[in-house]
């Protein structure tokens, strides 16, 4: 998985700011009578509109953009003028520092040389691009040779379709803007250029890594006759023997088995001057062993970490990356530190037992289908994963059928021994406890930590707790933490201009692989700390396109907003029916509590399958409506001005409940001035376990309850003048969830059965949420 579009959309900007061009700009490009309508007639028509360009006034020399003059002018066949444009503008960029910038451009220079070459010596075009190739990444360091790789892995298919897109857009045009001309010249040169040149690359690639690397495949034993399947790529080494450089070595370590990925990863930390080490858990690649996730990794691990430290190329440091499950791998290693092991940088952290497979100790369905993906073959299986419709039957089956939890796999017709064994461990017990650091397990983690996460990423409830943990066991911890507006994938595959419906801040569109190796660089190479990095929690307040930076989570936002539950008056419930277009109260969120209001009731019947018809749909955290299915939504008073809440919310629950136990959500939104609703944060638990995760107590059914609890999930935004604050309090009841009946029994037994009378939830008027609310900037 790779960001090259990212990528592109950067280095394909249009700079159009010259005097001169902005004089013309507005004067039509005249097109051929279906210049653009015949396949046949596309090449000349694109020639003579990058000829009409080129002769404007301001399109000429300085005062007209390198970036779109050798595009005109490799369209206007003139590949020498178009090379020299490219190195001038690649010039600029490296005077500026512009990041990548060795490489700017290099696929349409490769594509010059090759028609220079072509016309030159009379040679065919792969021979030309064959010369090109070898010729220019001769001059290139094995950093600038990897960036050039990596724009090489273009997709043909996307290019043509964006240019076929553009073309029916302007589909019996006579003329085109001038700005309209550049951008379809554009993409119709981007489309020609990778067509011709990707299916030329691969064994080029291949024959240049050759050069610059030295790549091993070897199966590691473990202590206990194992083998873990692992890949090492590192430099090439000029001088063999004693007197070869050593290097500092980057590992990866995950279930995630796939070659390709693993080269890559492993070819990008050689190409940044280390030694790239990718291992699969036991059992997966070349490994002859049962695949098992999560219980051998951390073993596995300091076996392979200790085999790096011992060989002639290691200098005996090694820093672990990985998102997800690398990330787990990452603290499971760390649990009994090795030596040579000196810094960490997770993203979106799983953390078993915390987040995984139960969140607040509620088992999520998704991890089911996860097991097959990973465990039934020795890569990944794809296809089985991605059977939505036999997953989503799975779910609609059982939650109509109201079967125990523990029977999926029976539903499923497959057996399942992983997720029964995790079934067995409802509580935080000692088989999540020994899988990643517990108490003070965590004070002996004395090495830097870089961890990443993001608002839109599922697993920030273990980068928030490995955190959290950390600086509690280890006050003064060099444990630093990035969080933005980021997906689970974002360290993957790049920030997305928009994530869950939201328009993504343009300060925060970052290349997090490229500032995580930055901050590895400044820990093994000595060279400066990325200046994102300002504190131990560094954020970015989505709205305002800034940064923040705070010594904890809790200094993110040092005041805050005690709302308490209250039901409204007539007038506000009148006027607000009118408003939402419903007919149930409309509860508010007042500062003080209603001293004689009596109890908000709940009623959900757990029996209920009404709601199993409803097909699941794209999952978003702006949405026009708000969800309250099962659930009491509180509204604030509208803000007056703009307000910040920045990290994460609390809340004092009182309330009464007619059964043993229950399931309990409160999810915190933005109703912004426009009426739509925007998720910042949530919080999940099972009651009988809110004061301790690791240890069940029951309910007593009608006897006043008290959670105290903190949100395990993260936000910082910016609202405008004109938005309220809106809490919803539900009891979870849907088919990707285990439910919980209320009975007392162990949840993954209970039925439908079980079900009996609706929960009647009593909140009293004590309950409060405590939002981490501020004026911005205070």
């Amino acid at each position: 998985m790779r960001t090259f579009f990212a990528l592109a959309s950067f280095v394909f900007v249009l700079h159009i700011n010259s005097p001169a061009w902005a004089q013309t700009e507005d004067e039509p490009v005249t097109i051929a009578e279906s210049g653009l309508a015949q396949p046949e007639s596309l090449e000349k028509t694109m020639a003579a509109i990058a000829q009409n360009l080129l002769s404007r006034t301001g399109m000429e020399n300085k005062n007209w953009d390198a970036n779109q003059l050798f595009r005109m002018q490799l369209l206007n066949a003139e590949p020498e003028q178009a090379r020299r444009s490219i190195l001038a503008w690649r010039t600029q960029a490296q005077i500026a520092g512009q990041a990548g910038s060795d490489s700017l451009f290099v696929v349409y220079e490769l594509y010059a040389l090759s028609l220079e070459l072509q016309n030159r010596h009379k040679l065919s075009f792969e021979t030309a691009y064959q010369q090109a190739f070898r010729q220019i990444f001769a001059g290139l360091n094995d950093k600038a040779a990897y960036d050039a790789a990596f724009s090489l892995g273009a997709s043909v298919e996307r290019l043509k379709a964006d240019f076929e897109q553009s073309l029916k857009i302007h589909a019996g045009k006579k003329a085109l803007r001038a700005r309209e001309a550049l951008t379809l010249s554009r993409q119709y040169l981007a489309w020609q250029v990778y067509e011709k040149v990707i299916p030329l690359s691969a064994a080029l690639l291949r024959e240049d890594d050759e050069r610059r690397y030295q790549e091993e495949q070897l199966l590691i034993p473990t202590i206990d006759g194992a083998q873990i399947s692992t890949l090492v790529i590192r430099p090439r080494q000029p001088v063999p023997g004693p007197e070869a450089k050593k290097y500092a070595s980057l590992f990866s370590f995950t279930i995630y088995a796939n070659d390709d990925w693993a080269r890559a990863d492993a070819r990008k930390m050689a190409a940044n001057g280390y030694v790239g080490v990718v291992s699969y858990s036991r059992g997966k690649g070349r490994s002859p062993d049962q695949i098992i996730p999560y219980e051998h990794d951390g073993d596995d691990a300091r076996t392979v970490i200790n085999w790096i430290a011992s060989q002639n190329w290691s200098d005996g440091r090694v820093g672990m990356y990985g998102g997800s499950y690398s990330a787990f791998t990452q603290w499971a290693t760390a649990k009994k530190l090795p030596p040579a092991l000196k810094a960490m940088a997770t993203s979106a952290s799983a953390a078993p037992g915390i987040d995984i497979p139960a969140e607040g100790n509620v088992f999520m369905n998704f991890m089911y289908s996860w097991l097959p993906y990973v465990t039934n073959n020795k890569t990944l299986d794809d296809a089985t994963y991605g059977d939505k419709q036999r997953w989503q039957k799975l779910d609609k089956t059982w939650y109509l059928q109201g079967s125990a939890y523990r029977e999926l796999d029976k539903i499923d017709g497959t057996p399942s021994p992983v997720h029964r064994r995790w079934l067995q461990h409802p509580g935080y017990d000692n088989y999540w406890q020994a899988l990643i650091p517990y108490r003070q397990e965590f004070a002996a983690i004395n090495i830097p930590i870089l961890g990443t996460t993001g608002y839109f990423d599922g697993g920030q409830v273990g980068v928030l707790h490995y955190f959290q943990q950390h600086t509690r066991y280890l006050p003064n911890a060099d444990h630093t933490l990035l969080i933005g507006p980021f997906s689970h994938l974002a360290m993957q595959t790049g920030v997305s201009p928009y994530e869950s419906g939201y328009k993504v801040d343009e300060v925060a569109r970052l290349d997090l692989q490229a500032l995580r190796l930055q901050w590895f660089d400044h820990l093994f190479k000595g060279t400066p700390k990325p200046s994102l990095l300002k504190d131990r929690v560094n954020y970015q307040v989505m709205g305002a396109n800034l940064w923040k930076h705070a010594p904890t989570l809790a200094a993110m936002q040092p005041g805050h907003a005690d709302y308490y539950l209250a039901t409204p008056t007539q007038e506000e419930n009148e006027q607000g029916n009118k408003q939402q277009n419903q007919q149930t109260a409309l509860f508010r969120l007042t500062p003080a509590p209603a001293l004689k209001q009596p109890p908000i009731s709940l009623m959900v019947n757990m029996a209920n399958r009404d709601d199993a018809t409803e097909e699941p749909g794209e999952e978003l955290r702006v949405n026009k409506t708000l969800n309250t299915r099962n659930a009491l939504a509180f509204f604030s008073d509208t803000m007056p001005e703009a307000m910040e809440i920045s990290g994460l919310f609390a809340g004092h629950l009182e309330f009464t409940v007619n059964k043993k136990d229950v399931d309990l959500t409160v999810t915190l939104y933005e109703q912004m001035p426009d009426g739509r609703y925007f998720e910042l944060a949530s919080y999940m638990t099972r009651a009988s376990y809110a004061r301790d995760r690791s240890k069940r107590s029951l309910l007593q059914a009608g006897k006043k309850q008290i959670i105290d609890f903190t949100a395990e999930r993260i936000t910082s935004r910016q609202m405008q003048a004109g938005s309220k604050i809106v809490v919803a309090i539900g009891i979870p009841k849907q088919q990707d969830l285990q439910i919980n009946y209320g009975t007392g029994k162990d949840v993954s037994d209970e039925t439908i059965a079980d079900a009996g009378k609706p929960f009647q939830l009593q909140l009293l008027n004590s309950t409060y949420i405590r939002v981490p609310l501020g004026l911005p900037g205070k």
